[in-house]
Parts: C-alpha cells; structure tokens; sequence
C-alpha cells in the first residue's frame, strides 16, 4: 500500500527506493531484515510497510544498535524480530525464516584440519589464508589439546622440524629457479621476484603440516551455519568442537535467536561407530590399499549412451512444452547416437568462455576415486556441488614429492623431513589416530570419493586445468578428462582442457 510521508521518511535511510518495485536492503540488523522477509508468508502488507511500522514503534538508531547490544537489551524492533522467530522458527518450524540472515564470521589461527571441516558446508562461501600466496611463519602450528607427555612432545618437535626445513628451504629453491626461469620481456623485477616466490610457495607448502594454523572468512545464512554448528559439535577431533562453540558465541552477536537452537548432532556422533560395526558383520575385509602415485580412478558411472540418452532428454524437456518425460525418453530411445551427439553439441555450441554446460548435462553422474596429496585435497574441496568423502588423513600413502624439486637440487632435504614427519604419525596413530593427522605435511596423500554431474565434471576440468594452478590439482583435472575421453567422447569433444606441462611457472606477475 502507499506509504505515508512519514513512513517513507522512516524507511528511506534502510532501502535503496522508497517506490520501486525491486530495491535493496541495507543498514539493519540481520535479525530485522530476516523478520521482514518473513512477513512476505504472513502479512498482507509490502516489505517496506512493514518496516515502516517496526520503526514508527521506536526510531531504529542504528547507531545505538551496538550500545543496546552490550547492554544485553537491543531496540524494540529486534525484540519484535526474535518474538516473532521464537514463535515461528521454534513454535512452527519454519526454519527458513533463518535463511535470510546472513552471518559474516571470522575464524583466525585454527589448523587447516579445522577449516576443512567448517568448508565442508556447501551452502556458504569463504576464503582461506593461501599456501600459495603466503609464507607460513615458524610454531604456526595446533597441537592436539589430546596429546600429553611424550607424544605431545613428539608433534611439536615434529611440527617444529616441519617448520624449520620449510623456511629453510626457501633460499635454495628461489635461487634455483631464478637461474632455470628467465625474468620475462617487459616483466618488472618485483613482478619477477613475486612469480618466483610463487612457484617456491607451489613447491614447498608440502612440508606445511595439516596442523597449520589458518585463517578463514565465512559468510553463510542463519539456517546453514547452525547446521555447520552441530556437525562440528560431533567432531572427533576437539579443536573443532571448541572452534563451534567459538563461532557459536560470536554469531549470536549477529543473529542471536536464528542460531540459539544449535546442539551436537548425536546421529552423526553415533553412526560411524554403529555402521562400523554392521560393515564389518556383513562385508569381507577389502585388501589392504597401497602406496600410490596422484591418480583418479573411475568407479561407477552411467554408459556413454545411458549419459548421453539422459542429458538429451533434460535438454528436450527443458526446451519443449506439451510432452511429459516418459514420453520424451521412448522418443529418445529410437534415435540414433551421432544424432544425439550432435544435439549435445548443438547445445554447447554458443557456450563463452566463462559459460557453465546447460543445467540438463546434471542428468547423469559418475564416481571417481582420486589419490591426491592432502595440499591438492585442500584445494579441490572447494568444489561443494560435488559429493566429496575423505579418509583420515596419514602417510600410509606415501607423500607427493614434486619432480621440479629433484631438478632444483633440493628433493634430498625435502623427503628427509618428510620421513621424519611420517615416523612421528606412526608413534602418534598408534594411541590417537585423530590427533595423529595433524603431524602429516600437506605432501602426503588422501583417498577422496567424488560423485559428481557431467556438469561438474566440465567445470572442475576447465577450471583446474589452467595453467596458473598448482601442478597437483591440474594433474588430477588431466587424468579427470582422460576419463570424459575414454567414457563420454560425446562429451569430452567439448571440453576445454588446458593441457600445458604441469611444470610450466604457475604466476606470471607483471
């Protein structure tokens, strides 16, 4: 309805438009703006109406939002937002209402185990210190508050030594690319000694132990974050139980009422140890996996007609009208394979470079196991709109030793601290298999299962094979393609694969 002149004046300071029909929202509490997209399932009334009545109640001062807070009371109009979630949220359970606040979280010194399990959610976004970009200084490192005695001696000498051969080995390899790689033409000599740095950085973060301490920024809605919450509260690992009880306190700050339901997720604590006891009654003991080199191995999937058969019909569905799917796949399954090869192509035909495939290539999936180092695993997690299982991390595996090293002369120094690393994860796993993760470099290798679309696996090969990446994860983007080449060459035709030498200079600064 029409605002009045008053009410207008109210809300003008909070929307981007006091008139038009799509306007932004800004300079409110997360707890308010959430209470007011709300209202759009129960009130008759525009947002903007609704707003306007929330502050003719009290003047919403926004500079005083941060005073009333530490006085532990808040202005009327966030004592009206979280009655109504109280009553809504809990009462009804309408938890989508916590969808629309948003909480902006800063996690600082935590190890990189910790953060891989905070991204573990996929409906969030973040950004993590680099191992790329950034040097790690000495003792940044967690030590398992479960560790006592000797052990705990044991990790922090280890992580220490860690530390140590990773600093140390900055020099020697610097100087040795500077003499292998020349400054490029019209490359300043900073911009030159940045590349450099770079590719040191790519080279050398194997030796960063998984217990480095990290910084993050998440930003995740109300409703996703208590959910994160509970999962980490079912951590077996203590830092993460302590670092959700942190993110607990400090996103109450925000939005307290959307994230004040939030406890440890007893189904997820129990079911590893319930399921590891069916598993065991029901299936044989698998072999004993091996050592391995980097690779990704396919292990289920859909045939190449099958895939391309379901990616045809959502393509069709999508771009016809008066059909129904059932129909569509009987029409389908009459038409010839290079008939439909050319319908897929026919769709990928205008894609531009920054295009994602068509939503219908979603319609058929593979697995694949990859065997990545644990810095290339930290790197691929990000990819969330794939299914990702991870195994506890050790160096049963073996580790990943960069071949460039062997040719810079300094392979020798690198695998010695990394043996040491891996006979301290023995000790260490023997009595606490958990904690023992955090003594095990990033070099070291992880068995993942992905699941992931046909889209996906377009996306995750185009973007991880680029040149500018870390040779670990453009090596399994490499063998992720060689398999759309030998199962889906329908598919495989149309991806665009940057197959430059993983060696090649990873930076290229100006």
């Amino acid at each position: 309805m029409p605002l009045d002149d008053a009410s207008i004046a109210r809300v003008r300071p909070f929307c981007s438009d006091v008139e038009k029909d799509v306007f932004a929202l800004f300079g409110l509490p997360e707890e308010v703006i959430a209470v007011l997209f709300a209202y759009y399932s129960r009130s008759k009334d525009d947002l903007r109406s609704n707003l306007a009545k929330l502050l003719a109640q009290e003047e919403l001062d926004v500079s005083h939002l941060e005073a009333a807070a530490r006085a532990g009371g808040g202005s009327v109009a966030e004592q009206k937002a979280r009655a109504f979630h109280e009553k809504w949220v809990v009462g009804y359970g309408h938890a989508s209402v916590a969808e629309h606040a948003c909480v902006h979280l800063a996690v600082e010194r935590v190890s990189i185990l910790c953060a891989k399990a905070i991204e573990d959610l996929r409906l969030a976004s973040y950004t993590e210190k680099s191992t790329r970009y950034v040097q790690f200084s000495t003792d940044s490192f967690v030590t398992p508050p479960v560790l006592g005695g000797e052990l705990r001696v044991l990790h922090e000498r280890t992580s220490r030594e860690l530390f140590e051969a990773y600093l140390g080995l900055f020099p020697k390899t610097e100087a040795a690319l500077a003499t292998r790689i020349p400054r490029g033409e019209g490359q300043s000599e900073k911009g030159y000694a940045s590349a450099i740095h770079a590719q040191a950085c790519d080279l050398l973060r194997g030796l960063l132990p998984a217990g480095t301490r990290t910084n993050l920024g998440i930003t995740a809605n109300a409703r996703s974050l208590a959910m994160l919450l509970c999962k980490m509260l079912a951590s077996p690992l203590a830092e993460v139980r302590d670092v959700a009880g942190a993110m607990h306190e400090a996103s109450k700050a925000v939005s307290p009422t959307l994230v004040k339901y939030v406890e440890k997720d007893a189904h997820r604590a129990s079911v590893r140890d319930v399921l590891a006891t069916k598993l065991r009654e029901a299936i044989a003991p698998p072999p004993a996996p091996r050592p391995d080199r980097n690779h990704v191995r396919f292990v289920a999937g859909d045939s190449s007609l099958t895939a391309l058969r379901q990616v045809a019909i959502a393509l069709a569905y999508e771009h016809a009208s008066g059909v129904d799917a059932a129909g569509l796949a009987q029409a389908i399954a009459g038409v010839d394979e290079p008939t439909l090869a050319g319908i897929v192509a026919e769709a990928l035909s205008l894609r531009g470079r920054f295009d994602q495939a068509p939503r219908a290539f979603e319609a058929s999936k593979l697995t694949a196991e990859l065997v990545l180092d644990y810095g290339a695993f930290r790197d691929l997690q990000r990819h969330r709109m794939l299914t990702q299982q991870v195994l506890r991390l050790g160096a049963d595996l073996g580790a990943e030793v960069p071949a460039e090293l062997e040719a810079l002369g300094v392979a020798g120094e690198f695998k010695r601290a990394l043996d040491r690393a891996g006979a301290a994860w023995r000790t260490i796993a023997k009595e606490a298999p958990d904690a023992a993760q955090y003594v095990v470099p990033l070099a070291y290798r992880v068995r993942t299962l992905w699941t992931l679309d046909l889209r996906e696996l377009v996306h995750v090969v185009e973007l991880r094979s680029a040149r500018q990446g870390h040779q670990s994860y453009r090596r399994m983007a490499h063998e992720l393609m060689a398999i759309a080449e030998e199962r889906y060459p329908w598919l495989a035709a149309h991806v665009r694969v940057d197959r430059t030498p993983v060696h090649a200079l990873a930076r290229s600064e100006k």
